[in-house]
């Protein structure tokens, strides 16, 4: 049999010694044979076998290697190589920070650890292997270890780390340490990262020392352009440049002092805005006054007035002008800002971060934040309610003062739920005539069924034929990414959940002959892997998850769903109709289930709330063409998403309600009157 594991100094030293000048075989754990391998894969075979006996020390180290010509770099090789050596290695070479240095570079690696190694790693760093592993770098950890260490030393430990790993894994460890010792320019890298779009690269970008604000928004803004650029690749690289992009904004925020990569978004948002803040003044060019205005939902536009009357279209004699193309310019900035942030905000929803209340009043002095803040719902653990100076403001006008330990959440529709007043919230939104930036106060909300709590699967979806490059295509800007051997997946880092859609699918095809089954929604441990129960899974990241999986149901369904009828959707038509038709005086509507029922004066009608379609009941469909652009402006909706389907159902509902109004004559013709 194979020889598994060899105890001791003295074989060590004869290994290394019979070793001579031999290279050690980089595939540690290759299958070994006496027969095919070579004399130094069988030694370095061997050395990757061995141990330090119990009764060994750095004296009796230092006795085994006398008399020897082994090297200092063979010794730190050696250690990289057999990392059960290290602690000796160290104190025989008597090089301060040794064991640090040489895990700083184990554990930057995109490599698993083993249980030592595991142990060894947290004495040094509070970030996890996860995190280690998708490429966070702790920089006071790197900096603690290189003060204390020779440059010659130095130099021997990054040679060595070649053989941490097979394959080209230690580059990054590499990459990371000459970015944090300066070795690259902020010019040279950044040109590296767009020609080759190498992600080490991208996450060693934001190392690169001397940072001031300055420096640090426009490593800000890079990341934000190359994450802009993947968008014209494929679902997977989309997808894994994304992960590189989170963690390259990670190290930018621990690498500038600030505590999570919210409060350097935040910061650096504020600070755009405040180096050109003089542009929002109204300016003077000749005849004319332009200003930059940013209107009541956080986008802007550029108003031109000549003797006080407001030009429809831009002068073409003033495009060229120094302070047009500034404003200009600090328009796109704000444009750019307005679709960060609002992405921001709805994912701090999600993820229920926390704010405390002198950040959201810095929020609020912010001209594109504060129209969008102002309309998201907010919430302690005892209130809820819109931020007005410093006092959360309740549906039925109670003020709360805040105190300056407060911390604050933009609610969750679930957590409306749980306190009962989501209803009341829906309907100030709809009286006050309040569009919200992204959908939350009517948000599709998915509570877990009894049935549902002590599983492990949810099959709420199960049977659904659908497409699996739509399937993709439709969740990619929702964190899912589709794996090889896992199928599509999102990984919720912070709470170690891994939330997997099941299909007998290849997720890299176009399903030409037969579109996959969807079988259920699984949750899992993302560190041991076991299947997590329902029960158990956050509410929140539940309703999230199924929120997902219904919008793949309705986008990507196979047989071509209108993707706009999720259930979810009806909900929410349902919920937004229950507000206009008492508006426009309507009571001969009822609604019910899926479907708006009206008493009509010539007949009775249907009107499906996912499709629009419109049946007469004990008739026909009744043919009604919508011209999407008549709906636009008519028909408030408390939300910024352009959709036209909600626009247009309701608009057909009004008209049924109605039906003595109606003009049409191939909509008359097909009513079959009493």
């Amino acid at each position: 049999g194979k020889i598994t594991c060899v105890y001791g100094v003295d074989l060590f030293a004869k290994i290394l010694d019979a070793l001579g000048k031999d290279t050690l075989n980089r595939s540690r754990y290759y299958s070994y044979s006496a027969v095919t391998s070579s004399r130094s894969q069988t030694l370095s075979y061997l050395l990757a076998n061995t141990h330090p006996d119990k009764i060994d020390t750095v004296e009796t180290l230092r006795q085994a290697l006398k008399g020897k010509r082994i090297s200092k770099k063979r010794l730190i090789e050696s250690a990289m190589y057999t990392p059960e050596w290290i602690g000796l290695i160290g104190e025989y070479l008597e090089i301060p920070s040794f064991e640090s240095i040489v895990y700083y570079f184990m554990a930057h690696i995109d490599d698993q650890f083993d249980d030592r190694r595991r142990a060894m790693i947290a004495r040094f760093t509070p970030l996890s292997e996860e995190e280690l592993n998708l490429g966070a770098f702790d920089l006071t950890w790197f900096y603690s270890a290189v003060k204390l260490i020779g440059e010659e030393e130095f130099e021997l430990i990054y040679d060595s780390a070649k053989y941490i790993a097979d394959g080209a894994k230690h580059t990054r460890a590499r990459k990371y340490a000459d970015a944090a010792l300066g070795k690259y320019s902020v010019d040279e890298l950044e040109t590296l990262i767009l020609e080759k779009r190498n992600k080490d690269y991208l996450m060693a970008y934001p190392l690169i020392p001397r940072l001031n604000e300055t420096v640090i928004c426009r490593r800000y803004l890079f990341l934000q352009r190359f994450l802009k650029e993947s968008k014209k690749f494929g679902s997977q690289r989309i997808a894994s440049e994304g992960k590189a992009y989170e963690m390259a904004m990670k190290n930018l925020a621990l690498s500038a002092g600030y505590r999570d990569t919210m409060r350097l978004t935040l910061r650096m948002e504020a600070k755009l805005l405040d180096d050109k803040r003089e542009l929002l003044l109204p300016q003077q060019i000749e005849d004319y006054m332009l200003q930059l205005v940013i209107t009541d939902d956080g986008t802007c536009e550029i108003v031109v007035t000549k003797d006080g009357k407001s030009l429809k279209a831009f002068p073409t004699k003033l495009k060229k002008h120094e302070t047009v193309i500034a404003l200009t310019d600090l328009k796109k900035i704000l444009s750019e800002q307005y679709r960060r942030t609002r992405r921001m905000l709805e994912e701090a929803m999600e993820n229920e971060s926390v704010f405390t209340v002198a950040e959201v009043t810095t929020l609020m002095e912010h001209p594109v934040v504060a129209p969008m803040l102002s309309k998201l719902l907010l919430m302690t653990d005892t209130y809820e309610g819109f931020w007005c100076k410093g006092k959360l403001v309740s549906s039925d006008g109670r003020e709360v003062e805040l105190d300056d330990d407060a911390l604050l959440r933009i609610a969750h529709p679930f957590r409306l739920y749980q306190r009962g007043g989501w209803r009341s919230y829906q309907k100030y939104l709809y009286d006050n005539a309040i569009k919200q930036p992204f959908r939350q106060v009517f948000r599709e909300l998915y509570v877990k069924t009894e049935d549902e709590r002590e599983c492990y699967y949810s099959l709420r979806y199960a049977d659904n034929q659908i497409l699996p490059r739509k399937t993709v295509a439709t969740l990619k800007t929702r964190h899912w990414v589709a794996d090889v051997e896992n199928g599509l997946q999102k990984v919720y880092y912070q709470e170690n959940i891994v939330a997997r859609i099941y299909a007998l699918a290849d997720w890299f095809s176009p399903a030409d002959i037969e579109a996959p089954t969807l079988e259920w929604v699984v949750f899992s441990n993302s560190k041991t892997g076991e299947n997590i129960k329902i029960s158990e899974i956050p509410d929140v990241i539940f309703s999230e998850v199924m929120r997902d999986v219904d919008l793949a149901v309705s986008v990507a369904h196979a047989g071509g769903v209108d993707p706009e009828a999720s259930h979810s959707t009806v909900e929410m038509r349902s919920a937004i109709l229950s507000f206009v038709l008492p508006l426009f005086g309507i009571a001969n509507v009822t609604l019910q289930e899926q479907y708006a029922l009206i008493d009509g004066a010539m007949a009775q009608y249907s009107v499906h709330l996912g499709s629009g379609i419109v049946h007469q009941i004990g008739g026909s469909m009744i043919p009604v063409f919508p011209i999407h652009s008549q709906h636009r402006g008519r028909i408030f909706l408390p939300f910024v998403d352009d959709d036209p389907k909600t626009a247009e159902i309701i608009s057909k509902i009004l008209l049924f309600a109605e039906d003595k109004k109606i003009k049409d004559p191939t909509i008359l013709a097909s009513i079959v009157r009493y």
